[in-house]
């Protein structure tokens, strides 16, 4: 069974649409800017919906981008309406939601189901969205949730939908944790010193009906996630999550090490993080494999991260131009890694795409570049 990926839509520091920001990407844009985070500190962030002033911007957001995706499918099927409705579902992959309706003590409205019950309303979906939130991880397996839901044969098409914002609680606990980088992040760079937080909506339907998309994005193929219990925060040195996360990728699908044309990596600017990522892709034979960061043009957003950063890889692999990994100027003496300080070429179509996450979970994703 194919099942492939298409109709998707961004929105970010960068702005609207993956063809506009994988340009900016492609002439080296940063969208990330200096700010003042609780406690005096500055740190460098990518704002995308907050200077709105909305009372709800995540929600208004997300509603946006199902919109933008269902108006490239050939058939609205996600509509309650629909006679295809019986047989769609909605993920939606966020960390924190509207965590900043706490702060006028709207408990309620800021849980994770009432928000996907607000876009199952606002879009009249059929069901509401099943949601997955396993920190920074969250976004790359809500695709591969996605695609093993249709491999079953429980559903046939899966809109997949990433957000969230910067709120003052998530800029406080990084902030806590001193993992904050005041100038924008440098991920793989020798002096990198930090994370940079980013806000982001991203979408993508997964289907097996060819018909349904007219343009798709590439073909999934496998997926894997691991855990490896080291630490509520830092990953584990020796990369084992990740490396049984790839691996069970690569079991599944058939593939190699030699099969793989290009690496998005999670990236995120921390010591620990990037240096396990190498340790993990110099353990699986892959240190040859040309691997980047998004992260240095718009930040880390946490929930859509995943989703935001398949979506603008698959394209650039299409197109055969890998953005550079903004910020890797020096590279760090890690263990060897192919990491891109120019726009580079893929080395085949299959792209691997990991993420990471506090308490130690890891997800890979393989997919075919159309």
């Amino acid at each position: 069974m194919k099942i492939l990926l298409g109709a998707d839509h961004v929105t970010g520091p960068l702005g609207s649409g993956s063809t506009a920001v994988l340009s900016a990407m492609l002439n080296s844009t940063c969208g990330l800017r200096p700010e003042q985070v609780p406690g005096g500190a500055m740190a460098s962030v990518g704002r995308a919906f907050q200077q709105q002033h909305l009372d709800r911007p995540l929600e208004v957001q997300l509603l946006d981008c199902v919109a933008r995706c269902r108006a490239q499918m050939s058939k609205d099927i996600f509509s309650t309406y629909s006679e295809h409705a019986p047989r769609t579902a909605v993920i939606l992959s966020t960390t924190k939601g509207e965590i900043g309706l706490l702060e006028n003590g709207d408990v309620e409205s800021a849980l994770l189901p009432s928000l996907a019950e607000r876009i199952r309303i606002g879009a009249l979906l059929h069901a509401s969205p099943i949601v997955v939130s396993n920190a920074c991880a969250s976004g790359t397996l809500a695709i591969k949730l996605a695609a093993d839901l249709i491999r079953v044969g429980r559903y046939d098409h899966v809109l997949v939908l990433g957000g969230d914002l910067v709120s003052r609680f998530t800029l406080s606990g990084f902030a806590s944790l001193h993992a904050l980088s005041v100038e924008p992040c440098r991920p793989f760079d020798r002096t990198r010193d930090g994370v940079s937080l980013g806000e982001a909506v991203a979408g993508v339907v997964l289907s097996n009906d060819p018909s349904l998309l007219a343009e798709p994005l590439g073909e999934y193929i496998a997926g894997g996630m691991g855990n490896d219990a080291n630490h509520i925060s830092g990953p584990s040195r020796t990369g084992e999550g990740l490396v049984r996360a790839v691996g069970a990728a690569l079991r599944t699908s058939g593939m190699t090490a030699k099969d793989i044309g290009h690496i998005n990596a999670h990236g995120t600017g921390s010591v620990y993080n990037d240096r396990m990522e190498a340790v993990a892709f110099g353990r699986l034979g892959m240190e040859h494999v040309p691997t980047n960061s998004h992260k240095g043009y718009f930040g880390h957003t946490l929930g859509a991260a995943g989703v935001l950063e398949t979506i603008l890889s698959l394209p650039a692999m299409r197109h055969k131009q890998l953005p550079a990994s903004l910020g890797a100027n020096d590279l760090d003496e890690l263990p060897p890694l192919n990491v891109l300080q120019a726009i580079g070429t893929p080395l085949s179509n299959t792209l691997l795409k990991t993420s990471s996450g506090f308490g130690g979970c890891n997800a890979a994703i393989l997919i075919d570049a159309c």
